[in-house]
């Protein structure tokens, strides 16, 4: 028997295929013969190259430096065998998935408009008693003449405690103090039914039902706007309270030159400033809720109250002078 198997005799079909050289294997022998030379076997195990650093190939792809599929290519002609970049699960896994995320937003969503909801609701309530406070508190001063018996000075003095109670109602607000700010904004309301209580000696009762209930309704479309609108009044704030400032500057200045023109112009523009901030500051008080300040609901339902209390009010004042009867 022959230990040269000419047929199975390999062939280089590297750049040395034309050549004809072959590699024959002595199978008969403890030795591998490649083409005249002694390979040991155990060369073959001990991690060596038996073509001896060099491949058999010339250091090229047998099939020309190419992949057979195409060069770089995927075998499956260059596309994912599950439809391109598709998940083998099928998209029905992506959607369950999205359906996930979907439904833990539209419950997060909920969430957050509970807490809105909560913390308008709180304040909507508060204001309506604080104003019940104010209105019970200037028909008794009325009655028992406190302005008179008050005098401009006391008028003055209890126009200053308002300012103290507002700052202080404030900053109890922002310490979280729930108990300090129910307190405070209770006191302002009684403070301020004394101040107005002038308005029974000014302007009739009628009328003075009239317009309260006009500025209710006025008070309750311009909050509706705030609450509804999608667009962001936040610019529209600062310019309204940029506005309120040069009034009360304005109003103050005529007071000593007592032009009666430009006292009904300020009121037209004051009654156009509280309305843009009715909207605004409901708008405020939805944000606020929204998002995490660390303070208490009930907290944050009497600062949107103090607000909305301080807007009802001034609107029904202008409103009353502009529509207001007489004695």
């Amino acid at each position: 028997m022959d230990n040269n198997y000419n047929s199975n005799d390999y062939y280089q079909s590297g750049s040395d295929s034309g050549s004809g050289n072959k590699y024959k294997l002595n199978t008969s022998s403890d030795d591998i013969n490649l083409n005249g030379q002694q390979v040991s076997q155990d060369s073959t195990y001990s991690g060596q190259n038996p073509y001896g650093s060099q491949n058999p190939y010339g250091g090229q792809n047998p099939y020309g430096g190419s992949n057979p599929y195409g060069g770089g290519q995927n075998p499956y002609g260059g596309s994912n065998p599950y439809g391109g970049g598709q998940n083998p699960y099928g998209a029905a896994y992506y959607q369950q998935s999205q359906g996930g995320n979907a439904f833990a937003s539209a419950a997060s969503s909920a969430v957050s408009s509970a807490v809105v909801n909560d913390v308008l609701i709180k304040s909507f309530l508060m204001m309506f008693v604080a104003l019940l406070v104010t209105g019970i508190t200037s028909l008794i001063a009325a009655q028992n003449g406190f302005i008179f018996k008050a005098g401009m000075g006391g008028v003055i003095v209890c126009f200053i405690i308002e300012l103290a109670i507002v700052f202080g109602a404030t900053a109890a607000m922002k310490s979280n103090n729930v108990v300090l700010s129910g307190v405070l904004f209770l006191a302002y309301s009684i403070v301020n039914g004394l101040t107005l209580s002038v308005i029974f000696y000014v302007y009739q009762l009628g009328s003075i039902t009239q317009v309260f209930f006009t500025t209710a309704v006025v008070f309750a479309v311009m909050a509706g706007i705030g609450y509804f609108t999608k667009i962001d009044l936040t610019r529209l704030g600062n310019l309204l309270m940029v506005g309120l400032i040069l009034v009360i500057v304005a109003s103050v200045i005529n007071m000593f030159i007592g032009s009666t023109g430009l006292d009904l112009a300020l009121i037209v523009i004051g009654l156009i400033i509280f309305l843009g901030l009715t909207a605004y500051d409901v708008q405020k008080i939805k944000k606020l809720a929204s998002g995490y300040t660390g303070l208490d609901s009930m907290v944050l339902g009497m600062y949107g109250a103090l607000e909305l209390y301080l807007d009802f009010i001034n609107l029904f004042l202008r409103l009353l002078r502009l529509l207001g009867k007489r004695r």
